[in-house]
C-alpha cells in the first residue's frame, strides 16, 4: 500500500473518530442530565427514538473502521 492510500485510510479512520466522539458527546448529555434528576431528557431520548440514531451512528463507524481495515489488509 502506497503513502498516498494509507493516508487516505487515516483520513477515514479520522472521520470515524470524530462520528464515534458525537455519539459519545450526546450519550455523556443525556447520562448527565438523568443523573441530575432530568428524567424527563433520558423520557426523550428514548420515546422519541434518538437512541436509534445514535445506534445508526455507532455502526456507520464499525463500519467505516472495517472499510479501512480492509483496505490495509483484505485478507485480515
Amino acid at each position: 500500500m502506497t503513502n498516498s492510500e494509507l493516508m487516505e485510510q487515516a483520513k477515514n479512520l479520522s472521520v470515524a473518530c470524530d462520528n464515534l466522539q458525537m455519539a459519545i458527546d450526546y450519550l455523556d448529555m443525556v447520562s448527565a442530565s438523568v443523573n441530575q434528576g432530568n428524567v424527563w431528557a433520558g423520557r426523550l431520548f428514548f420515546a422519541d427514538h434518538r437512541a436509534g440514531n445514535v445506534v445508526e451512528n455507532m455502526q456507520n463507524v464499525a463500519d467505516s473502521i472495517m472499510a479501512v481495515s480492509n483496505g490495509i489488509y483484505p485478507e485480515g
